[in-house]
């Protein structure tokens, strides 16, 4: 672990508190308040629906984070303080473990912005619902999007991206969603893709060479 791996000061981070009883997790959106040291920090209470939601002291949680130019990271922590002062609620964290980079890479993905839809087939809180998103990279075997609006992970999904010619429809699944700063985007969405036959991936493959072609030709690449 280094030093620039870490959340900085004010940035939003994503907690997810697991419920090992009903064999699924809970997502918030949570900040980052002050730094005590390389394993402890105070960040602020959740909010779920303009509603302050305290988390027991002694909760594992997961706090996952973005960083500009560094990529997607996360680590577990134990609450060990709760605090209000005034109206603000917070709460102290340290850090179990250390930090891993959320990285996975099995075929070359196209950075490319392309406008598409996610419908939510199946999910374990029965929440179905299509929200609109901006990819951010391609491959063969999954999407980066980001996107206004959560998805929970584990949802099985249709993803529907928008290209020059014939549509790429694909099924897939949600394995990451983390907090997004760099727009008015907020949350940061990975998506592998699933039950996908041979013609599926290969209309994939074939626009992201296709695409590199284009933009080597026009000098961008």
């Amino acid at each position: 672990m280094v030093k620039t791996d870490l959340p900085n000061v004010g940035m939003k981070i994503g907690i997810e508190l697991e419920h090992p009883l009903m064999n699924k997790s809970t997502k918030f959106v949570s900040q980052v308040m002050d730094i005590i040291d390389e394993k402890a920090m105070f960040i602020a209470t959740p909010i779920a629906k303009n509603v302050l939601v305290p988390i027991d002291i002694g909760k594992i949680i997961k706090i996952s984070y973005f960083k500009k130019n560094l990529g997607t990271y996360g680590f577990n922590a134990e609450v060990v303080e709760r605090k209000n002062v005034g109206d603000i609620s917070y709460m102290r964290v340290k850090k179990i473990g250390e930090v891993f980079r959320i990285q996975r890479r099995n075929f070359f993905r196209l950075e490319v912005l392309l406008n598409g839809e996610v419908n939510v087939i199946e999910s374990q809180n029965g929440n179905e619902k299509t929200i609109s998103v901006l990819t951010k990279d391609i491959s063969g075997g999954g999407v980066r999007v980001i996107s206004k609006e959560a998805l929970e992970v584990g949802s099985a999904v249709e993803i529907k991206i928008e290209t020059k010619n014939k549509p790429i429809v694909v099924q897939g699944e949600v394995l990451r969603c983390v907090l997004y700063e760099e727009s008015n985007y907020n949350f940061d969405i990975g998506i592998i893709f699933k039950d996908i036959d041979k013609k599926e991936r290969e209309q994939i493959i074939a626009f992201v060479f296709d695409y590199q072609r284009r933009m080597r030709k026009k000098g961008l690449i």
